[in-house]
């Protein structure tokens, strides 16, 4: 392997995986920047309604990061699992198929996105007067799509290999630049939404071409050569099994966000910007426990490819310690200070708005660690090629927390669907453990028992 990646089919699980996920969640954290600081811009220096219609795209916005994400995550699995069996050529015939995807999912999310972006604000009972707010700044997202979709795939392709610090500086680069158009446009050019929107997608291209420049000057061997530009049909089927059930699994989470954002659309906007608030903080902490489970799905791969059967429990068992650690420290700084921090998002005399974003998290953050473990179990098992099931148990996390806030927001009012999220991170857990333990894991025992 090159000197920039990771080898994690040698040495101490619990030291690798805490040396790849650090810079992974620093990369994951600068990219929740870019719809952070557009949060906080509105908010500071625009209104409470522009703030409410950022928020307000949340949903859809994750749809389209959903759809993303799953061949992304096909991609890295496979990858992965290459690196682990040291096969090159094969490595090099995954890099090409991935611009394919590229092409073909930009233009997609592009037409589809355009055309379904404003029924979809209505279904989701989109306060009035923010839906042209929210409208415009949909539509420039999907037509910029095609930027953190390349970022997307080119960097999973480098954290399968190991390197996890590339992704981190290009995500640097490009949120200060991110800050500084956002402040540009909104403060001195006047642009409202449509001004945090452009920005984004310039610094969101800046990232991803730093990160395809990085990837053709430290990793010429795995650089397509001559004829070697083509999309392989057996490298797409391979990641359409993996890519298929995570964009689903994806699809059917916004989905029940949109339906969960519907009901916390009805309580008004106050209710609305409250939320966004509370949530944006809430994303920066979900990035934690999305990069040990990538952490977990990058080591899984590699050792599972190399068929170091031992190794894939010990990993598993780093992986719970780590996310142990960091959900403790997490859960207690965004439950005592969550109300504080807040105030970066809505001036001082929004005081029902600071209210609503504060019992959002407290509720929520209070049960992260139930949130990292079914991350990681979720990636652990997509590693050792159990792909259904985290598509199933993403259903049962679906079907739970809508009930949840459906049943509870009558109840309880608006404070009681945030209890949506702990509920189903929990039946979610009991249901991939129970799993893990009594099918997966030992399936895999005699599979390389057999191979030996």
């Amino acid at each position: 392997m090159s000197k920039k990646t990771i080898d994690m089919t040698e040495g101490n699980p619990l030291k690798l995986i805490t040396a790849f996920t650090i810079p992974m969640i620093l990369g994951n954290v600068f990219q929740q920047l870019y719809t952070m600081v557009d949060t906080m811009v509105v908010g500071k220096f625009v209104s409470k309604d522009a703030l409410a219609a950022v928020g307000a795209t949340g949903a859809i916005l994750f749809l389209m990061i959903s759809i993303i994400i799953g061949f992304t995550v096909g991609t890295a699995i496979v990858t992965a699992q290459k690196a682990g069996a040291k096969d090159a050529e094969g490595i090099r015939a995954i890099f090409a198929t991935g611009f394919f995807i590229v092409i073909i999912e930009s233009v997609a999310l592009v037409i589809i996105g355009n055309i379904g972006i404003r029924p979809a604000l209505r279904l989701l009972r989109t306060p009035e007067e923010i839906i042209a707010h929210a409208d415009l700044y949909l539509r420039i997202n999907f037509c910029s799509c095609v930027a953190p979709i390349l970022y997307n795939i080119v960097s999973q392709f480098m954290r399968s290999l190991g390197d996890s610090k590339t992704p981190l500086y290009a995500l640097i680069i490009s949120s200060v630049t991110n800050i500084i158009l956002d402040l540009v446009f909104v403060i001195f050019f006047g642009m409202g939404v449509a001004g945090v929107a452009i920005a984004t997608a310039i610094a969101q291209a800046i990232s991803a071409l730093y990160c395809l420049a990085v990837t053709f000057r430290h990793f010429p061997e795995y650089i397509p050569g001559k004829g070697e530009w083509k999309m392989s049909h057996p490298i797409v089927k391979t990641i359409l099994k993996f890519g298929i059930p995570m964009s689903l699994q994806n699809m059917l989470v916004s989905f029940g966000m949109m339906f969960v954002q519907s009901i916390i659309n009805g309580f008004g906007t106050n209710v609305v910007a409250g939320f966004t608030a509370g949530n944006k903080l809430d994303q920066i902490g979900i990035q934690f426990m999305n990069s040990v489970g990538t952490a977990a799905s990058t080591y899984t791969g590699q050792n599972f490819g190399a068929k170091k059967v031992r190794r894939l429990f010990e990993g598993l068992k780093a992986s719970m310690i780590f996310n142990f650690i960091m959900t403790a420290v997490l859960s207690l700084t965004l439950v005592l200070f969550g109300k504080y921090i807040v105030l970066l998002f809505v001036k001082s005399t929004e005081t029902e708005v600071i209210s609503v974003a504060a019992n959002y998290l407290k509720i929520v953050c209070s049960f992260y660690l139930l949130c990292g473990i079914s991350n990681i179990l979720q990636n652990y098992l997509r590693g050792i090629n159990y792909v259904a099931v985290p598509t199933a148990s993403s259903i049962i996390e679906l079907v739970v927390k809508i009930a949840v806030a459906f049943g509870f927001s009558y109840m309880f009012g608006y404070n009681g669907i945030w209890w949506a999220w702990p509920v189903a991170w929990f039946v979610t857990d009991v249901f991939l453990f129970g799993y893990l333990f009594f099918k997966a894991n030992p399936a895999v025992k005699k599979m390389f028992s057999a191979q030996q």
